[in-house]
């Protein structure tokens, strides 16, 4: 059993899910490594008319052989990944003595015993029933940005473009990581604090990729997180598939996730239940997790809780030569129930999006990549009525780093946070447009990680950092107060 869920997890490792994939990748086309093999498992068909395909080594393709003659004294031996239509299918490799044949099923026309349709249903692209206000006035004003502050760093803590690598933690054990890792502040001033890990997600459910997460907020009681993936297999635009699942953060801290001896279990539960070995511990865990259908999500990296109104929102499309929209998350579904269509004059709506525990809502963008560029800093509103934004009367001349990746906001302490990766940006909202350099704060890093989100807890001082490579969350910890 070991041997065989340390080979899945090193499949994880394997399937690209420490960088940027091919966005295009050609039809039918197997994703890397070709194939994986499995633990051999008794398995059956669901009908006698299934499908059988044949492997291509050569060219690495998928062609059908005919369909299956009986649905039993099949045996499953191996996997492969394959891209179809801009998503991710799962391909078995099963064998049957007795009709001397061999081929390729989709995963979900094969049954293995030991699994339950109640062991994380990973839904397909679901049908939405959408309410769309479209908001034809200019929602951005850029009027009153006049000035940018000249921040202590001066530009010494911008951190330039960051090559990303999985852990050395992460290697090590091949994903199955039981103690907390800790990512230590390199640099920075006024701000001093670092992070460890809080809880491992797992990189894959079911046949669901889970390695792309974007973003992640907290219920307003504290008990849910949110995590919002997308399908690292398209391209980053409007039209990006994505997906949120709800972790339940209370029954799982309660089950020992966040114990060292227990970290692992997320990830071992995950391997478990892809390998149809599930113990009754496994499933106490995955009934915890919730895996939403897909959806048209965008660049997804903006989910952000509305305390005031306790709705989930998140940016669907900032494009510049489209229309503007943002989109509100049911809770319940998982899925988008209304969304807001709008254009904008000057102002630029960016990716990232937090809200104050007003109702008040912040992002923030920059032109360009360069240490020197200017940060525009914007607060509004958002509802189904309508959407607005005004930019602050004075932004900050020098940007945290390369990519803008999240906005986050700690109720606690009243302090917004721009983050980019390896290098996080604070300041405070009650001094909105008057900031002064001593009132701003820096702090660079130097794990490579890409830093996917900040997101804080509710009524609580409590900051969790949401990277990849691989995936978690990471609870921030104060060195001293400042």
């Amino acid at each position: 059993m070991k041997r065989s869920m340390r080979g899945l997890l090193g499949l994880l490792v394997g399937l690209g899910l420490w960088g940027t994939t091919t966005a295009h990748a050609a039809p039918n086309l197997v994703r890397w490594p070709a194939v994986q093999p499995l633990t051999a498992r008794t398995c059956t068909l669901q009908e006698k008319q299934t499908k059988l395909y044949q492997l291509n080594h050569a060219t690495m393709h998928l062609t059908a052989t005919g369909t299956a003659k009986l649905t039993t004294g099949w045996v499953r031996v191996g996997q492969v990944m394959v891209t179809q239509n801009g998503r991710l299918v799962t391909y078995w490799q099963v064998r049957n003595a007795r009709l001397h044949r061999a081929g390729w099923v989709l995963a979900d026309a094969v049954h293995v015993p030991g699994t339950s349709s109640k062991d994380i249903v990973t839904p397909k692209r679901a049908p939405m029933s959408v309410k769309t206000t479209f908001q034809r006035r200019v929602a951005i004003t850029t009027a009153g940005t006049s000035r940018y502050l000249s921040l202590v760093g001066a530009g010494r803590y911008t951190q330039p473009r960051v090559i990303f690598h999985p852990t050395a933690a992460y290697l090590a054990t091949m994903g199955v990581q039981n103690k907390p890792d800790t990512l230590l502040q390199q640099a920075g001033y006024r701000d001093h604090y670092h992070f460890k890990t809080a809880l491992y997600l797992p990189q894959q459910l079911g046949t669901r990729n889970l390695g792309d997460p974007q973003s992640a907020a907290f219920s307003l009681n504290n008990r849910y997180l949110y995590v919002m993936y997308v399908d690292d297999q398209q391209p980053g635009q409007a039209s990006q598939a994505g997906w949120v699942v709800r972790y339940d953060w209370q029954r799982l801290m309660a089950l020992g996730t966040g114990r060292p001896g227990k970290m692992a279990m997320l990830r071992v539960a995950a391997a478990h239940q892809f390998d149809g070995k599930l113990t009754a511990f496994d499933r106490q865990v995955l009934a915890a997790i919730e895996v939403g259908p897909e959806f048209t999500a965008g660049h997804a990296q903006s989910l952000a809780l509305n305390p005031r109104t306790n709705e989930l929102w998140f940016i669907s499309n900032a494009a510049r030569n489209q229309n503007d929209t943002i989109t509100r998350l049911n809770t319940q579904s998982l899925t988008p129930d209304a969304r807001v269509v709008f254009t904008t004059g000057r102002g630029h709506l960016g990716d990232e999006l937090a809200f104050d525990e007003n109702g008040t809502a912040y992002y923030w963008t920059h032109a360009s990549q360069l240490r020197t560029s200017k940060v525009d800093l914007y607060r509004g509103s958002i509802a189904t009525t309508g959407v607005h934004f005004e930019a602050a009367t004075e932004g900050l001349a020098n940007n945290p780093g390369f990519f803008a990746q999240s906005t986050g906001y700690d109720e606690a302490t009243g302090k917004l946070y721009l983050v980019a990766d390896e290098s996080i940006t604070s300041l405070p909202v009650a001094k909105w447009g008057r900031w002064t350099a001593h009132q701003v704060g820096e702090a660079n890093f130097a794990g490579q990680r890409e830093f996917e989100g900040l997101v804080f807890m509710h009524g609580v001082d409590q900051g969790f950092l949401l990277t990849n490579r691989g995936t978690e969350l990471m609870r921030m910890v104060v060195d001293k107060q400042s």
